[in-house]
């Protein structure tokens, strides 16, 4: 169901008679930022911050450092400013702050750490200067290594020592551990090997209070032994595939046998998902998608039982296409991941996957959307191609998907053809790959001792895509088992890409958004998408269709065309809270001419990027685990969404 403002007005907790005036119309709203209508001054706290009374106090409630205040008053007292200051935007304020207690927050984008599969951990610097200097450093990846075995040793490296923090040794979990690395400031910079780098000022918020820990040796192997992971094959039941359905189950058996003998089967569960068409509109088909074997209540005897009973349906589907990312959204949503560290999809198909513009695609998310999709879940696709002669004509398209849809942070395509479609092939590699997967199960000791920028194995892609893979796995389990924290610091900076590989990212981008603000999201780019649409039929009504979609929304419509304002960002269409951001969209950009010099297929394809961000956007609504409170005391409204900046128009 879509997002609805009714429910975001029940979350403020709207009542009473149409005749009373609204609770929120009495209450003191927080203070705008310069030049905003909608948008509410924010501030972090600095270590030794004081909650007082009145304005001017000495004394005062301590709070934890980098608690997120709005601003509700501005004050002089005792000589210096003061802010009032309130949890949440709700009218109710918790008392006066002095102003260099505070850090403002100007822009709610922050970073987490990124997938830590073959990159180096981060640096956190002083200052901008000496991060600067030591990126562009001939030896900077050999000092990273050896200032990481001193912090690890030492618990940290002094009071004057450029380097503050490091990141974790393992992969702190937003979802279990959530944490805020606020963006202060950013600016890009070009190193000496000409790589261009974008270095942050950022500081480190956690939800609970940080606590003391000694400083001791870096100990990787606590709660190891109970490292367990599902794989879940997500498998084409269509017309042509009972062949490979029959050999995938042959594979298991074989498997099923190997983690039994290994004594880890408790500890490595499968998991089955099957899809074909909409039996309400594709003739004989029994299901969509359908969870056959759910890993988490499935053992080795149900498991074998339910593929049994997967079969290929008799009738072809609508068309060549599949309805592939139907059965992967159902194992995605349907199946609960977080009882396991490993979190593995292996996706078999014939064909291409109907992409979110098909009109027979029931999912309405694209492949990149899909991608994004399974990643926030921490769940890695390897997608098997079967290549069959009847589907060459299909085949560079679905390549391309596929090697998209699998692409890992990192590492690259989890991308495995089988060519000609040979049975046999595709038996011993289903069998070679999890099998490799239960041996990751049985010594995960073994996965995690390999170094993160260990070389590509040759000759054996399977084993080295599970190697990387599994790595950033059971890193992330055991940040998960053990607690891991985001480092407790002040304010610094840090390089957002690898110190050894510049195309490797070392954060992932976040905007921290609202109900409100992901409604409105949802329903600007919904008029967008009606607006574009109309202009391909008319490309020189381009400014008058986006200000017929800025009056429904709200917006200013006089700003488009006139002036400066030649595009989405300078117009303010888009919504205030993406104004101003560091990292910019291509459709924020949009001109009239850029606009009609685009091809007809350039254009849709921008369409079609929207339509697939529309669905995305009800997924994120809905993942109800996701939404977070950056202050404890602030309401239920007040939740944010870290909504990852590629998914952003």
């Amino acid at each position: 169901m879509p997002i609805r403002r009714r429910e975001l007005f029940a979350l403020a907790g709207l009542g009473g008679s149409l005749s009373a005036p609204p609770l929120w119309a009495q209450a003191k709203a927080p203070l705008l930022m310069d030049g905003k209508k909608t948008l509410f001054q924010k501030v972090l706290t600095r270590p030794g911050a004081l909650l007082a009374a009145k304005a001017g106090d000495a004394a005062g409630k301590p709070l934890e450092p980098f608690s997120v205040f709005f601003v509700y008053e501005r004050a002089e007292a005792a000589g210096k400013p003061w802010l009032l200051v309130g949890a949440g935007s709700d009218g109710r304020t918790q008392g006066w702050l002095a102003a260099d207690a505070t850090v403002p927050w100007k822009h709610m984008i922050t970073l987490s750490f990124a997938v830590p599969t073959n990159r180096e951990r981060v640096l956190f610097f002083r200052a901008r200067q000496g991060l600067t200097d030591f990126i562009n450093a001939d030896n900077a990846a050999a000092e990273t290594s050896k200032l990481l075995k001193e912090i690890g040793a030492k618990g940290n490296l002094g009071p004057t020592h450029p380097v503050i923090a490091a990141e974790p040794d393992k992969f702190v979990d937003l979802q279990k551990q959530f944490y805020l690395l606020p963006v202060l400031e950013a600016a890009s910079t070009v190193l000496k090997t000409g790589h261009r780098a974008r270095v942050v000022k950022v500081a480190s918020v956690t939800r609970d209070a940080p606590v003391a820990q000694p400083a001791q040796a870096v100990d990787n192997s606590t709660g190891i032994d109970n490292f367990n992971a599902a794989v879940v094959f997500v498998i084409d039941a269509t017309s042509s595939m009972q062949p490979y359905i029959d050999r995938t189950r042959a594979a298991m058996e074989e498997v099923l046998k190997q983690a039994e003998a290994a004594k880890v089967g408790n500890r490595i569960r499968f998991g089955l998902v099957a899809f074909q068409d909409d039996p309400s509109k594709a003739k004989g088909m029994e299901y969509l998608a359908k969870v056959f074997a759910d890993p988490n209540q499935t053992a080795r005897e149900q498991f074998l039982a339910a593929i049994q009973g997967v079969k290929a349906t008799q009738n072809s589907t609508r068309a060549y296409a599949e309805d592939s990312y139907a059965g992967l959204d159902d194992a995605l949503r349907k199946i609960n991941w977080n009882n396991f560290g490993g979190r593995y999809i292996v996706f078999i198909s014939d064909a291409s996957a109907r992409e979110g513009n098909s009109p027979f695609a029931s999912t309405k998310l694209s492949t990149d959307q899909m991608r994004a999709h399974a990643q926030e879940r921490g769940v890695a696709i390897y997608a098997m191609h079967l290549k069959t002669p009847e589907g060459k004509a299909d085949h560079a398209l679905a390549e391309a998907q596929y090697k998209r849809l699998s692409a890992w942070p990192g590492k690259g395509a989890l991308y495995f053809p089988v060519e000609a479609g040979d049975p046999a092939r595709f038996e011993a590699g289903v069998k070679h790959m999890a099998s490799a997967l239960v041996d990751q199960v049985k010594a995960p000791q073994k996965t995690l001792a390999a170094p993160a920028t260990a070389p590509a194995a040759k000759g054996d892609a399977v084993q080295e895509s599970v190697d990387a893979v599994g790595r950033a796995m059971v890193l992330a389990f055991l940040g998960r088992q053990q607690g891991v924290k985001s480092p407790a610091m002040f304010e610094a900076w840090a390089s957002d890409r690898d110190v050894r590989n510049r195309e490797i990212p070392a954060f992932t981008v976040r905007v921290l958004l609202t109900k409100n603000q992901l409604s409105d999201l949802q329903s600007t780019v919904r008029r967008l998408v009606e607006a574009y649409e109309k202009t391909q039929l008319d490309p020189g009504s381009f400014f008058n269709q986006l200000r017929s979609a800025a009056v429904a929304m709200g917006r200013d419509p006089s700003k488009l065309g006139q002036g400066k304002a030649k595009n989405l960002e300078e117009a303010g269409l888009m919504g205030e809270y993406l104004e101003g951001l560091p990292y910019q969209s291509q459709v924020m950009g949009i001109d009239f001419s850029t606009w009609t010099n685009m091809s007809v297929g350039q254009s849709q394809a921008i369409i079609d990027n929207l339509k697939s961000l529309v669905a995305l956007y009800q997924r994120f609504h809905d993942d109800v685990d996701r939404w977070v409170k950056l202050n404890p005391a602030a309401s239920d409204g007040d939740k944010v969404f870290p909504v990852p900046i590629d998914s952003l128009p």
